[in-house]
């Protein structure tokens, strides 16, 4: 029997569904686990499907708090996940859904891509997922 040194996963997917704008206090979490991993020099990729994709709408994020009273919006939260280097992804089938047209969202979209992308990410053993 041979050892064979289990090397650690150098790129995380996230699937953000359920940081719906309706409850703010879900909203911040996907952006601050991404920038921690981004942090740790792991590639981050953020997918929104749902009603998260207005999230990624001009003026939706900065309205939302991410804490009562805290004086951080959810946008905070979202510019620093992109300062570290994060990508993030529309779906277009969310984005049509929740009649979201691609040209209200922020610059810093990367761009449209769906399930069939994330599914690819989760079965390649280079990347590890998670979901908010």
């Amino acid at each position: 029997m041979t050892s064979e040194t289990v090397r650690p996963a150098e790129k995380m997917a996230i699937l953000v569904w359920a940081a719906d704008p309706g409850r703010p206090e879900l909203c911040a979490t996907p952006f601050y686990f991404a920038a921690a991993a981004a942090a740790m020099d792991v590639e981050v990729e953020m997918y929104f499907t749902a009603r998260s994709v207005e999230l990624l709408q001009v003026g939706v994020a900065e309205k939302l708090e991410a804490a009562a009273g805290s004086g951080k919006s959810v946008a905070d939260f979202r510019r620093e996940a992109l300062t570290f280097g994060v990508k993030i992804y529309a779906c277009p089938t969310a984005l049509a859904s929740h009649g979201v047209d691609a040209s209200t969202l922020i610059p810093a979209v990367t761009g449209q891509a769906g399930a069939a992308t994330f599914i690819g990410r989760s079965l390649d053993p280079a990347w590890r997922t998670l979901s908010f």
